[in-house]
């Protein structure tokens, strides 16, 4: 995979990492394609970009974020694809008031290249390193 292309990967996951910073559903939804398929954990997967979009509305009206990635691997998968692991912090605060929810786990993300050549994300799954609360 040359330079520019990873370029493209760097920016369409710094976009991302800040439409969920800033509360941007919109942004954030923009950075899929449109049959893609997220899977937020303790969840129904998500399919397509309307589905993405209303999950993600309804976290982003729940909560205020601080979300960061840390790409530990990223490699190509052919000329249309690429695939990305890595590692997440996240602490998402209440609107509503109360104790912010922190989290730290891993992620899997496949990128899709465009017609224009520019990357979306396809397909996104994480979950955290934390057991479920009243697990242990």
């Amino acid at each position: 995979m040359q330079t520019s292309e990873l370029e493209g990967l760097d920016s369409l996951r710094e976009a991302h990492v800040a439409a969920l910073n800033a509360g941007d559903g919109d942004a954030w939804v923009a950075c899929f394609t449109a049959d893609a398929v997220q899977m937020p954990p303790n969840a129904p997967a998500n399919v397509g970009t309307e589905n993405i979009r209303g999950w993600s509305g309804g976290m982003l009206a729940a909560f205020g974020a601080d979300f960061s990635l840390s790409p530990e691997e990223v490699q190509p998968a052919g000329a249309e694809w690429a695939f990305e692991r890595g590692t997440y912090t996240i602490t998402l605060t209440p609107k509503t008031g109360g104790e912010p929810i922190r989290d730290v786990g891993k992620y899997i993300t496949l990128y899709q290249r465009q017609a224009d050549g520019t990357w979306l994300m396809a397909r996104d799954i994480w979950n955290s390193n934390d057991p479920p609360p009243g697990s242990s």
